[in-house]
Formats: C-alpha cells, sequence, structure tokens
C-alpha cells in the first residue's frame, strides 16, 4: 500500500513539473515522458514511448555525438555529462529547433540502470540574449556595426595585415550636406536617406570587409587585402551609385552624395586610430574640394 501511494505520488510530481521529465533505459528507449515534454516537443507519450532518444529529441547535427556519448554509457554506466546541466539544441516534431537546458542523471532500481533528465525550454531567454547582443554591436537605425563593434573588428584586421605586411585600406565615407537634408526635409527623410545609403553601400563591398557607422552621417569602410587603387575604385563605385540614388517619402523626393577620403597601410602607421586620422584627413579634402568626390591620402 505505501509503494502504491508513493508511485501516486511520484506520477502526480512528474507530470505537474514545470520542466519536462525524461526516463530511458539502458538501452535508450524513452520510457517516461510528462506533459511538459509534450508540451516542449510537440510529441505526445504515444509518438516516442519506446523510440530510441537520439533518435528524436536533439537537432539533426548533435545526434552522431549524442548516439557516441550514450554507447559510452551503456559500457561504463557513466559519462561526463551525468549531474550536469547542459544547454543544447533540440528538435521539436514540427522541425523547429529548440534551445533547452538538459539535466541527466542515473538510477539504478533493481539491478537496472536508468537515465532520467529535467529538460526545460530556454528558447525565449536565448531570443533575448540574441537580442541584446545585436544590439550591443549594431547600429539600430541601420543595421550595420555601430561604432564599438567596428573598431572591435577592424583593430585586429588591422593589427593581423600590419604583422604580416598585407595591404590594408580604411574609407571614411560622409554624407554630403546632411544637416541641410535634416533641417530643409525633417529628420524621418534623413534617416531614411542613412539607411538608403547604407544600403546601398552594403551591396557593394566584400563579406570580408568591415562596415560601421560611426558618427551621425559618417561611416568607415575597413578592406583587408587590399590596395590603395582598388580602394580607390570602390570609393568611386560608391560615390557614382550614392549620386544616382533618388531618396523618396510620401511628401518629397530628393537626392544624394557622399565625400570619401581613402588611406592605405603605411610602414609608420603603429596603429588603426593613425590611418584613419589620414584617411578622415582625406576626407575634409574631398569636402573642401567641392565634395561629392574621392581623395586618396
Amino acid at each position: 500500500m505505501k509503494k502504491i501511494f508513493h508511485d501516486i505520488v511520484y506520477r502526480s510530481i512528474v507530470e505537474k513539473s514545470s520542466d519536462g521529465v525524461v526516463i530511458i533505459n539502458r538501452t535508450g528507449d524513452i520510457i517516461s515522458w510528462n506533459k511538459a515534454a509534450e508540451k516542449i516537443f510537440g510529441y505526445t507519450p504515444s509518438e516516442v514511448l519506446g523510440h530510441y532518444v537520439h533518435d528524436i529529441l536533439p537537432a539533426t547535427n548533435l545526434r552522431e555525438k549524442a548516439h557516441k556519448a550514450f554507447c559510452r554509457f551503456k559500457k561504463t554506466g557513466g559519462g561526463p555529462a551525468i549531474g550536469k546541466q547542459l544547454q543544447v539544441e533540440g528538435l521539436k516534431k514540427n522541425g523547429d529547433i529548440v534551445h533547452v537546458l538538459f539535466s541527466p542523471n542515473v538510477i539504478e532500481v533493481k539491478g537496472e540502470l536508468f537515465v532520467f533528465a529535467f529538460i526545460r525550454d530556454i528558447s525565449n531567454i536565448m531570443s533575448l540574449q540574441d537580442k541584446l547582443a545585436r544590439l550591443a554591436t549594431t547600429d539600430e537605425l541601420t543595421n550595420i556595426l555601430n561604432r564599438r563593434a567596428f573598431f572591435q573588428l577592424a583593430e585586429p584586421a588591422f593589427a593581423m595585415s600590419k604583422r604580416h605586411d598585407e595591404p590594408f585600406s580604411l574609407l571614411m565615407i560622409d554624407l554630403d550636406f546632411f544637416k541641410r537634408i535634416n533641417d530643409q526635409y525633417g529628420h524621418l527623410s534623413g534617416d531614411i536617406a542613412l539607411k538608403a545609403c547604407t544600403q546601398n553601400i552594403s551591396r557593394m563591398i566584400r563579406q570580408e570587409d568591415i562596415f560601421g557607422r560611426i558618427g551621425g552621417e559618417e561611416f568607415c569602410l575597413a578592406m583587408v587585402k587590399t590596395q590603395q587603387a582598388v580602394a580607390r575604385q570602390l570609393a568611386e563605385r560608391i560615390r557614382h551609385e550614392t549620386e544616382k540614388l533618388t531618396i523618396k517619402t510620401q511628401e518629397v523626393q530628393f537626392k544624394l552624395t557622399v565625400s570619401i577620403g581613402v588611406a592605405t597601410l603605411l610602414p609608420e602607421d603603429h596603429s588603426l586610430l593613425v590611418l584613419q586620422g589620414r584617411s578622415d584627413k582625406a576626407l575634409y579634402q574631398a569636402k573642401d574640394s567641392g565634395r561629392n568626390c574621392v581623395v586618396c591620402d
């Protein structure tokens, strides 16, 4: 009678648990599956009971690794994951990835080993972390790198180029008369102009190039393994394609131009800031020359 009572209490606790509770036998077959596990993965108990756990739960790219780990467990009755809390990717019935905290443990009942695991869905937490990470590195308006993230990536790229004596070019790009655009057409039109210009440039650069917004209407483009002639060619293309843009809003439409300063790594450039200073100087020369032009340092 006491045993029956304990079984009822155990089953009630497992079924009411907010965490998924999954139990497998030593061959890896699922023998217990609670309501929370059904909610996380989308499978009913009848769909999983008796099935090999690693044919169902892990994300596809993790299944071979999980199977090998379980084969080692069958031989030894233990393993490095037992008693640990792991963050892994699971696979829902509908094919979606679900991020879970997975805590496997081992219990012996009448000489038989069983693995039971508590599983918690942390997809919302992971999504929030991804969003916060993007906000920390991405300019909210243009969706390219913000100033901090740009220099975090460009500085080691500069150092690597200098160490291996490879070419490295930096473009400083500034929208011409941007204050006038804001004053004449409004800040919303200015934002639309910034986004259009950024999208236009993003289509022209390579995957390995580092592109960021470092000021209001000022952008910086770092190009690894790029001589000045190639950098200037791209700068002229950016200038020309920007000149062809027409910014349209519900109220107005207007044109854009950019001024660009180009500088390429020299032996005496001991830091990225020195190179940036040279490209910035070239940018101001472009502005002084009437804007809508490219100047190389």
